[in-house]
């Protein structure tokens, strides 16, 4: 028998989780041509990690490109009819002020002038729009290169080559590519019943226990609490509870995401 200091606890179970882990999707729809990398292999920012068939947005890119060169032929037509209808108007001027053809004649050249200044701008604008028509083709030809967003470690890669993967957010086939993780930064999120989250604060320490490991127990301290309840499962039981991130000192064991 010893006197000893009485600690409240609480006890509460969650999982492990990376701390920043992306969950890569492809933004255009493709076959997948090529998987630079495996499972657990170590990328870095910018690094390519998968291609998607580019043929189709390649034909795109130089259709694009041609409509462009249209519109900029169609902008030089315009110039040559616009400077052209402006000479027409001013020997109808000399004409006119000369009193050898009548007004409706002059007023006639005015129209074609002004009607050449609206196809001027017509064609201009028709450039802009192919430009922009363009620059868009060339990003989804870009987006057939997929890159790493962040340094980490490839967790999973559940896309093959010949699959066609697809630009969802949903869990369709296809619209997961792989998954990237920064696995030397893991934490610790425990669900909180509503009953004892009020004695939950930022600083607090704590003592988690894995499943996989537990007679090695990893300190750590509260890092942030939730302040809206974790949403209900369907068929679970009404009480809520609030999610309490736990940072951890530097574990000595293997931890993974999705322990528990």
């Amino acid at each position: 028998i010893e006197l000893r200091h009485i600690q409240r606890t609480i006890l509460a179970s969650g999982n492990f989780a990376f701390r920043q882990e992306l969950q890569l999707s492809s933004e255009v729809i493709g076959k997948v041509f090529q998987v630079l990398v495996s499972e657990g292999d170590k990328v870095v920012r910018g690094q390519v990690l998968l291609r998607l068939d580019p043929s189709s947005y390649r034909s795109e890119v130089a259709q694009q490109e041609a409509n462009r060169r249209n519109a900029a032929i169609a902008i030089e037509r315009a110039q040559i009819n616009l400077a052209n209808q402006q000479r027409n108007l001013d020997r109808t001027g000399q004409l006119y002020k000369a009193k050898y053809i009548d007004i409706s004649k002059y007023d006639d050249a005015v129209h074609q002038v002004d009607l050449a200044k609206v196809e001027l701008r017509a064609s201009r604008e028709s450039l802009e729009q192919a430009s922009a028509l363009l620059s868009q083709s060339r990003e989804h030809l870009a987006k057939t290169e997929v890159r790493a967003p962040i340094d980490g470690t490839v967790t999973a890669v559940p896309i093959k080559i010949g699959e066609t993967a697809v630009a969802s957010a949903t869990g369709i086939a296809g619209s997961s590519l792989m998954t990237i993780a920064d696995v030397g930064s893991i934490m610790a999120e425990v669900n909180v019943d509503e009953a004892d989250i009020a004695r939950v604060v930022a600083g607090q320490q704590a003592r988690v226990y894995p499943a996989a490991f537990p007679d090695q127990p990893v300190a750590g301290r509260v890092e942030s609490v939730a302040m809206a309840p974790r949403a209900a499962v369907p068929g679970a039981s009404q009480g809520r509870s609030y999610v309490v991130k736990l940072r951890l000192d530097d574990p000595k064991v293997a931890l993974r995401s999705g322990m528990t």
